[in-house]
C-alpha cells in the first residue's frame, strides 16, 4: 500500500473532538461522565426555524442550490451584516458554507500560497493552525498572557508580520478564553493592518453570546482596513443550529468569488433546508438567543463562583462564548497512587478517569496548564461538574 498524505499524518486531532468522543464512549459503557467538552449550546433549535425546514421539505426544495447560497439568505445575511455589524456587502460578497469552520478554510484557501504565514493569536480555537497548515501556509503563533485578558497587542502583532505575512486570523468574543475586544483596542490593531496591508479572516461565530453589557464590534467596520477584512459568522452559536451546518463569510468581491470557486469543487451549496431555516433564524426577533444567552450568564457566574473557592485555580472572568480557562499550573507536578500529573493533558485525562469529568486540555489551544470549561451544559450538570472537579483538585492538592 502506498503512503498516506504526509501534510494529513503532521496534523493534530482536535482534542476537543477526542476527549468529547471518550467521554461519549464511557457514557454508552455505562459510566455517569458528565462532559464540558462540547462547544455547543445545549438548547434547541427555535420552533418557528425548525418549522421553516419542515416546511422546506414539505415543498421538495431538497435539491441542489445556487453555490454561493439561496438567494433568500444571501439577502439575510447581507441585512444582518448591515443592521448588528455596521458591514456593507452586496450578495455577490457572500458565501454561505457548511459552517463557520467551512468558510475559514474557504478563505485560507483563497488568499494563501505555499509558504505564506498567518498570525494566530494564543490561545486559539483548535483548528486554526491546522487548517493554515492544510492550505500549505505556516502559523506564527503569538503568546497572550493574563495581564492582557488574553488579547494580542498592537506592538504584539506588529512583530509578528513580516514580507511572508498573509493574513492575521483574529477572534472576538474568543473561543477559548471568552475575551472581547474593545471598539478601541480593535481600532488599535486595525492601525497596524493598515499600515501592513495584510488581510484579517475576523471569526465573529460567538458575536451574540456577550454579557455584562460589553458590545461587539467588527473589525470590517473600519473603513480604512474594511477591503481587507473577510468576516465569517454563522448561526451555530447564537440560534443553537450547530448540527445544521451553516457559515457565511462576507468579503472584496474577488476573495469571495475565489472562495466560492474552492467551495464549487469541494462540496458545492450548504443543504438546501437548512438555508432555508437559517434565513427565519435571521429575520427572525431575538427572544430565543436573549433569553439563551440570559441562562448562560447565569451559569458562567454560578461555575466562576464556584471556582474561586478552589485554592490554586487562576481565572479570568469571560466576557463572552460559553467558557470558562481556568489555570491550574499549581496543580501540576503532583504525584497521585504513582500518577505523575506532567501536565494539562495528564490531568484532562486523570479527571475523566478518577472523577468521571470531561474536560479539555489548554494544551489544544495553545495555552499549557489551563483547562477548557463549557457551561453550555444544564445547572444540574454543572453543579455535580464543580464537585467533582473540587474533589479531583484536592486529590492533587493533597498528593506528593
Amino acid at each position: 500500500m502506498k503512503s498516506l498524505s504526509l501534510k494529513v499524518q503532521q496534523l493534530e486531532e482536535s482534542q476537543t473532538l477526542v476527549l468529547t468522543a471518550l467521554a461519549r464512549q464511557m457514557r454508552d459503557a455505562g459510566q455517569d461522565v458528565i462532559s464540558l467538552t462540547a462547544g455547543e449550546p445545549d438548547f434547541p433549535t427555535p420552533p418557528h426555524v425548525k418549522m421553516a425546514a419542515i416546511q422546506a421539505i414539505e415543498e421538495n426544495f431538497t435539491h441542489y442550490t445556487p453555490n454561493c447560497g439561496i438567494a433568500e439568505l444571501l439577502k439575510a445575511i447581507v441585512e444582518k451584516f448591515k443592521r448588528d455589524n455596521n458591514l456593507h456587502f452586496e450578495p455577490s460578497q457572500i458565501l454561505v458554507s457548511c459552517g463557520a469552520k467551512h468558510s475559514i478554510f474557504n478563505a485560507l484557501q483563497a488568499i494563501c500560497n505555499k509558504g505564506d504565514e498567518v498570525v494566530l493569536a494564543s490561545p486559539y480555537w483548535v483548528s486554526y493552525p491546522e487548517m493554515v497548515k492544510l492550505v500549505d501556509a505556516k502559523p506564527v503563533i503569538v503568546q497572550t498572557t493574563p495581564e492582557t485578558n488574553f488579547k494580542i497587542t498592537p506592538v504584539q502583532l506588529k512583530r509578528a508580520i513580516n514580507a511572508k505575512t498573509k493574513a492575521f486570523i483574529f477572534n472576538t468574543p474568543c473561543n477559548p478564553t471568552g475575551s472581547v475586544y474593545s471598539q478601541g483596542e480593535i481600532e488599535e490593531l486595525a492601525d497596524v493592518i493598515a499600515d501592513t496591508g495584510i488581510y484579517v479572516i475576523s471569526d465573529e461565530i460567538y458575536e451574540k453570546v456577550i454579557y455584562d453589557g460589553v458590545k461587539h464590534f467588527s473589525i470590517g467596520a473600519i473603513k480604512q482596513i474594511k477591503d481587507h477584512v473577510i468576516t465569517v459568522n454563522g448561526v451555530s452559536k447564537a440560534y443553537a443550529m450547530t448540527g445544521w451546518r451553516i457559515g457565511y463569510l462576507g468579503a472584496p468581491k474577488a476573495v469571495a468569488e475565489a472562495a466560492a470557486k474552492v467551495q464549487s469543487q469541494i462540496t458545492s451549496n450548504a443543504t438546501s433546508i437548512a438555508q432555508r431555516a437559517a434565513v427565519v433564524a435571521l429575520t427572525a426577533p431575538s427572544n430565543d438567543t436573549d433569553a439563551m444567552v440570559a441562562e448562560f450568564k447565569r451559569r458562567r457566574d454560578f461555575v466562576a463562583e464556584q471556582l474561586s473557592k478552589i485554592s490554586g485555580i487562576e481565572l479570568q472572568i469571560p466576557k463572552g462564548a460559553f467558557y470558562l480557562f481556568p489555570s491550574v499550573k499549581a496543580f501540576v507536578g503532583k504525584r497521585v497512587d504513582d500518577k505523575l500529573i506532567k501536565d494539562d493533558m495528564d490531568m484532562s485525562h486523570f479527571l475523566l478517569q478518577e472523577e468521571q469529568l470531561a474536560v479539555v486540555p489548554g494544551s489544544a489551544f495553545g495555552a499549557k496548564n489551563y483547562l477548557r470549561l463549557s457551561y453550555a451544559a444544564s445547572m444540574k450538570e454543572l453543579e455535580k461538574a464543580v464537585q467533582r472537579l473540587q474533589s479531583g483538585l484536592k486529590k492533587l492538592r493533597e498528593g506528593y
